[in-house]
């Protein structure tokens, strides 16, 4: 078959189903805004966004909606100069989050157009008002959810069929629209990525070797900001270290960021939650290791004794299925997304997001019970392999999605 994979950073969420098709001779082309792809056997196809207003005083009012309209006339004209070519795909699938599918219908009516939905806004009930810390008062902020809903609505109406990854991120869609969405994951490794009980790890050139044999706390984020807790962990890491005189923190992520806004004047959002921690901290026992490479991202999370997960009610973080396949001992925020892949007391532990004092309760209770922690993890991988296992869960499920055998 011919399948054309679209994502303006590809691959983006489709990097193990293009490869995977490549690998079986289906004949599979990239379209992205990035100028490379390292996919072997891709044909892959740059494009570039068409020209478009760029007023700086109203940029933000319409940034919901011009950036992604200039990136589907972009990847359409390209989609044209291929159709010229001859090139007419079996079945075309876009991460509608920039915009691209838009017209990419009217280019190859004849293919499958699959959409792939990530989020629904809203202004209430979900992460735009979840935290008191960081209220939105800009009203603009909430009309341009609406802006992005409607772009969302014109992908849905350019679409085949849908699919988003979890049942939480599908149900953020109206009542009157979730039959249309179908839920698969895109599916982790879990052959890959197993535990090791002997790895070691070094925190750079000069930094400690952490092994499983003293107490290690990891936390992953994208960038250290507020929508993945970061403000709670930074916290929480007085009484953290009070738990055990050898106890260690590793907090992965960058000092940019990702989902949340920018923080006040000009500052980053690590300096301002550095700067709130009411008590002493002995920072030579809390890595701050940036955002690391995947391997040693798996190596530290392997080292790991109590793994710290949090989001607010938003997109679920691959990390967090990573880690359950990790057999990480998961302690993790008391929302919804999270809800949908830990049990509290099953395979992992919850807290009240906004409690610092519980969330570092609820690693002292990991480390001390120590066989119930294990038996926990355990579950957690199970649950991972069961539920999110590429190969033999996500691929097959995608298969007969695409209708590609």
């Amino acid at each position: 078959m011919k399948i054309a994979f679209v994502h303006q950073n590809f691959p983006g969420q489709f990097l193990r189903l293009a490869r995977t098709f490549v690998a079986e001779g289906h004949e599979v082309v990239g379209l992205g805004m990035v100028k490379q792809c390292s996919i072997p056997g891709v044909k892959y196809f740059s494009y570039n966004a068409v020209p478009g207003p760029e007023d700086a005083p109203y940029q933000n009012r319409y940034s919901p909606v011009v950036p992604r309209l200039r990136r589907a006339y972009g990847v359409a004209h390209k989609a044209k100069a291929l159709a010229e070519q001859g090139f007419e795909p079996d079945v075309v699938v876009v991460n509608t989050g920039w915009g691209e599918n838009l017209f990419l219908k009217d280019v190859w009516p004849k293919a499958r157009h699959v959409a792939y939905f990530e989020y629904y806004y809203h202004a209430k009930g979900q992460d735009l008002d979840f935290d008191p810390e960081f209220p939105v008062t800009d009203e603009e902020v909430i009309w341009r959810l609406r802006l992005k809903n409607s772009m969302q609505l014109g992908a849905l109406d350019a679409a085949d069929a849908a699919v988003a990854p979890t049942r939480y991120q599908r149900d953020t869609f109206p009542t009157y629209l979730r039959d249309r969405l179908a839920i698969i994951h895109d599916g982790i490794d879990t052959q890959r990525l197993q535990p090791d009980p002997n790895v070691r790890i070094q925190l750079g050139e000069n930094g400690p070797q952490l092994t499983r044999e003293k107490p290690v706390v990891t936390y992953v984020t994208r960038n250290i900001e507020p929508m993945r807790g970061a403000h709670v962990v930074f916290k929480s890491l007085p009484y953290l270290l009070d738990i055990d005189p050898e106890l260690r923190v590793v907090v992965i992520g960058g000092r940019g960021t990702s989902y949340s806004g920018s923080a006040p004047k000009g500052q980053t959002w690590f300096d301002v939650f550095k700067s709130r921690i009411e008590r002493p901290v002995d920072w030579s026992r809390i890595h701050f290791v940036g955002n690391l490479p995947y391997d040693q991202f798996v190596r530290v999370l392997q080292v790991s004794s109590a793994h710290v997960y949090m989001t607010y009610p938003f997109v679920l973080s691959w990390s967090s299925i990573e880690a359950m396949a990790l057999e990480c001992r998961i302690v993790a925020s008391d929302t919804e997304p999270v809800r949908e892949i830990v049990q509290d007391g099953v395979n992992g532990r919850l807290f009240p997001f906004f409690d610092e004092k519980a969330l570092a309760e609820r690693v002292r209770e990991t480390l001390a019970d120590r066989e119930k922690s294990a038996a926990m993890a355990a579950e957690a991988r199970r649950i991972a392999v069961s539920k999110y296992d590429y190969e033999t869960v996500c691929l097959p499920q995608w298969r007969e999605f695409l209708g590609i055998k």
